[in-house]
């Protein structure tokens, strides 16, 4: 009780985060349900994915806006204009009425809120390390990912239950019920004087907006061991884009000819990614430790990620469990990193460094993914599993090089 009173603006943050999280899944759904099946337009459904990969590739653009602004009224703020925008579009699609102009109106809506949810995800991040010690700053973000973790698992069935016993125009509405329940958790947050203090140091901002950018570029430039991390981990997530186009089609061929064998891969890398974002809370790492156990958990996710392809003759079940545990050690890295980034700058401008590392990791993937067709193609799903497995050794290799280095 008396941890739970001590950190109650932790779990108002995470409460908040876990409400946006859902309110936005059953909007995502949604939109993208109603041009499926209601307009009956694949080029619609393809812009979806397509403003969504694009957004999180110019999230760089953002952090300004992020860095400027109170963490609490820009919370409040972007989830009201979200709920407002849900009932906007139930009002559209209310009248039944489908043309060129309401399929723009509602892509458009569409790519604000997504823009909007683009800025709330980073604030949060900015704001837990003003709330928390450095020391436990792994410990929650260990503890906000599970959280995710396990509501994607539950989300990934669940909003197509709600959208198939109800209506479409029902889910957007309960999306904008559930932006008000995160609002009411981000309106009672309570910052103090000394983290508003940090969140607002004069610093890093210029009055500019281009001009902060750079200043955000450039804190991120001269933290050189954070470089050293962000592009091998960029490169590893051209390897995941090949991966991941070559993963249903290596699943089809080697586990199950349905797409439940597609399915049991995906869960066996949820239940992974869940074990790995429990585990890593129990970890106290300093921040040196913090760069040598990126190095780990690579080696880790190769060595098991290559045991994949490797036993597709010997047994399924020793498949699925590999994959697992690869995602596992995935899960800790990414944990890890968060981590190591929050602790390295200041809040003060960690939206803007945030929001670069966002924009240099996201461009890698769908790099990857046109590539990944090619080597499929030529050379089949095997070899795109295998890629990867290399990928992430080699870059365990060249992690344990650099910090031996130093």
């Amino acid at each position: 009780m008396l941890e739970f009173k001590k950190y109650t603006n932790v779990y108002k943050l995470l409460l908040g985060r876990v409400a946006t999280n859902v309110a936005d899944s059953l909007f995502y759904m949604a939109i993208l349900w109603h041009f499926k099946e209601i307009a009956h337009s694949p080029l619609l459904v393809s812009i979806i994915f397509t403003i969504s990969s694009g957004i999180d590739m110019i999230s760089f653009s953002f952090g300004p806006i992020i860095d400027n602004f109170s963490i609490k009224e820009l919370l409040k703020k972007a989830t009201i204009i979200q709920a407002i925008i849900d009932f906007i579009i139930v009002g559209i699609l209310i009248t039944n009425t489908t043309n060129k102009l309401i399929d723009v109106i509602v892509l458009s809506l569409f790519a604000i809120s997504t823009i909007i949810s683009s800025i709330i995800y980073p604030a949060e991040y900015k704001l837990l390390p003003a709330l928390v010690s450095e020391n436990e700053v792994l410990k929650f973000n260990g503890l906000f990912q599970v959280t995710y973790q396990v509501l994607d698992m539950i989300l990934d069935a669940g909003v197509t239950i709600v959208i198939t016993l109800t209506s479409i125009n029902f889910t957007i509405i309960l999306s904008a019920v559930i932006f008000g329940m995160a609002l009411l958790c981000y309106n009672s947050l309570q910052i103090n004087k000394a983290a508003k203090d940090i969140l607002e140091d004069d610093d890093y901002f210029t009055g500019s907006y281009i001009k902060d950018i750079v200043v955000g570029w450039n804190t991120l430039y001269k933290e050189k061991n954070i470089l050293e991390l962000i592009f091998p981990i960029g490169v590893v997530n051209f390897f995941y884009g090949i991966f991941a186009v070559g993963l249903p089609y290596f699943a089809q061929d080697y586990v199950q000819k349905s797409a439940i064998g597609y399915g049991a891969l995906l869960f066996a890398s949820s239940i992974g990614s869940v074990i790995g974002a429990f585990f890593v809370q129990r970890f106290k790492l300093k921040k040196e430790d913090m760069r040598i156990f990126v190095a780990i958990c690579f080696l880790g996710a190769g060595i098991f990620r290559i045991i994949v392809p490797l036993t597709v003759s010997l047994n399924v079940l020793i498949l699925l469990i590999s994959s697992a545990i690869s995602s596992m050690w995935i899960t800790m890295m990414n944990i890890n990193f968060e981590a190591l980034v929050q602790v390295s700058f200041s809040s003060a401008v960690l939206g803007r460094v945030q929001t670069i590392n966002d924009s240099i990791l996201s461009i890698m993937i769908p790099i990857g993914t046109l590539i990944g067709g090619w080597i499929l193609k030529e050379y089949g799903p095997l070899a795109t599993q295998y890629i990867y497995g290399v990928a992430l050794i080699c870059s365990a290799i060249y992690y344990f090089l650099v910090i031996k280095k130093k």
